[in-house]
């Protein structure tokens, strides 16, 4: 799988739309999920105008921010490599994921043409309850299913989540058994080891760079890296013309 394409899989697996259900209890993980899903509801199906499109792009960032623990996500997706990472480091690759994810992540909308029934892509979720992964109750997994009825397909769709502040943050995503976390994990362990952790940074900057520049952004300058200090300017001649060795 291409680097960075697991990317998508983030909000592609957690913005399915028609669905029938019963809401869960107040304060559940289950009950998390619903909401997040009647959230993304209002997502704008083909935008047509600047309004929409800054509508959707700000869905998304409310869905990263507000609903997944990023941070959590990057810490198990580094493994073991995360301990070796320094503060500034473990800041600047939470930030550079969540750019990222910002700008990749594909809500099943825009690729399935909002799974309307009477459709071949017409899809519903059912949910299924969840359970507690630890003795405290802090972490949790809700259990759902998504049923394709054109193709008589039902797939596991599973979030684990962990309480911070009273609130339920998704930090994996269960797709038919595959982790996204793992998958990450797995992806970027390789990268690591064969080329090091720079090369992961610059193939992630990299990404993020085409991606902005698809939208028209121009990034600044880069300042010197920490140690490095700034070239000397110019010797002045007399009359502040510059004065070059011959």
């Amino acid at each position: 799988m291409k680097f960075v394409s697991l990317i998508t899989l983030l909000l592609l697996t957690t913005t399915l739309a028609a669905k029938v259900k019963s809401y869960a209890p107040e304060g559940s993980p289950t009950r998390a999920i619903q909401e997040l899903d009647d959230m993304l509801d209002s997502y704008i199906l083909r935008p047509k105008t600047d309004e929409d499109r800054a509508f959707n792009a700000n869905l998304k960032k409310k869905v990263l921010h507000g609903t997944f623990d990023i941070a959590e996500l990057c810490r198990l997706a580094l493994d073991r490599h995360w301990t070796t990472l320094s503060r500034k480091e473990r800041e600047h690759f939470i930030d550079l994921m969540t750019r990222l994810l910002e700008k990749k992540a594909i809500f099943s909308k825009e690729q399935g043409g909002g799974g309307k029934k009477g459709t071949k892509s017409h899809y519903y979720l059912s949910y299924e309850g969840d359970r507690f992964l630890n003795p405290e109750k802090s972490v949790g997994i809700a259990l759902t299913f998504v049923h394709i009825p054109s193709e008589q397909l039902k797939i596991g769709l599973n979030y684990k989540v962990k309480s911070i502040g009273g609130l339920w943050k998704i930090f994996d995503v269960i797709v038919d058994e595959a982790s996204l976390v793992e998958n990450y994990k797995y992806q970027f362990d390789s990268i690591i080891r064969q080329h090091g952790y720079p090369d992961l940074i610059r193939r992630m900057d990299s990404k993020l760079k085409e991606l902005e520049e698809k939208e028209g952004i121009i990034r600044p300058a880069e300042p010197p890296q920490w140690g490095e200090p700034p070239p000397p300017p110019p010797a002045k001649g007399i009359g502040g013309c510059s004065r070059t060795a011959s």
